[in-house]
């Protein structure tokens, strides 16, 4: 009767531990399809151009693997849309919009002013807000307050190591630069705009607002001025 005790325990052990082989394999063959697909994805981001081709936030991989994926597409987003605001605020300047009949009338150019000085702290707040979210720190912060589960260390290294890496850090410098190059544009473009507004406040007695348009009586001073507008586009 003991004997019998036994060997029922024995074959119970047994199940057990061919329970918990079966159980390992199986969780060591997810971890490496999931490592393998956060991978791909990783991989596909850093090949790409982000501020051209942009970022598929399809999580491919799941549950924890998944969180580190989605913080990683999505921080990733952030930095692309500060280029991608700083681009919008250029593009969409129109300087007969500026200096329409209800910015200037009565000659007063204090509209005009906070419009270019709008413009302009958008271009240096875009660059201030880049370098800050670039900081180590705060990129590794991004992961922490992050819904993982389980063997937290674990993941949050695996994203350190996709974000923290040489490979991406090159990729932070580059988009940096087209930051700077954008809003060095933008300032460019500004200027042009605070030369028009010079050259109507120096030339105020050969222009007036009617019919809710700049009206010249003189034209050369037309010339200048419409000359002045084409520049904004050079």
């Amino acid at each position: 009767m003991e004997n019998k005790k036994t060997i029922i325990g024995i074959i119970i052990v047994v199940i057990l531990i061919i329970g918990l082989i079966v159980a390992s394999y199986l969780y060591s063959d997810f971890n490496k399809k999931q490592l393998n697909l956060l991978t791909d994805e990783t991989n596909t981001i850093l090949k790409n151009d982000i501020l051209t081709e942009g970022i598929n936030l399809e999580t491919k991989s799941e549950k924890n693997y998944a969180t580190v994926e989605k913080a990683i597409k999505e921080y990733l987003l952030k930095l692309k849309n500060i280029y991608s605001n700083i681009d919008e605020t250029y593009n969409q300047i129109n300087p007969n919009d500026i200096f329409s009949a209800k910015n200037i009338e009565d000659k007063n150019f204090e509209e005009v002013d906070a419009i270019l000085a709008n413009y302009k702290e958008k271009g240096e707040n875009s660059i201030l807000e880049y370098k800050e979210l670039t900081k180590e720190e705060n990129i590794s912060n991004n992961i922490k307050d992050k819904n993982i589960t389980s063997r937290t260390d674990y993941y949050i290294n695996l994203y350190d190591t996709v974000m923290l890496s040489d490979v991406m850090k090159e990729k932070y410098a580059s988009i940096e630069n087209e930051i700077e190059r954008k809003k060095d544009d933008l300032n460019n473009k500004i200027e042009k705009l605070g030369k028009i507004e010079d050259f109507l406040k120096e030339n105020d007695k050969y222009w007036s607002i009617k019919d809710d348009k700049i009206q010249f009586n003189n034209v050369n001073k037309m010339t200048e001025y419409y000359n002045l507008l084409n520049k904004i586009e050079d």
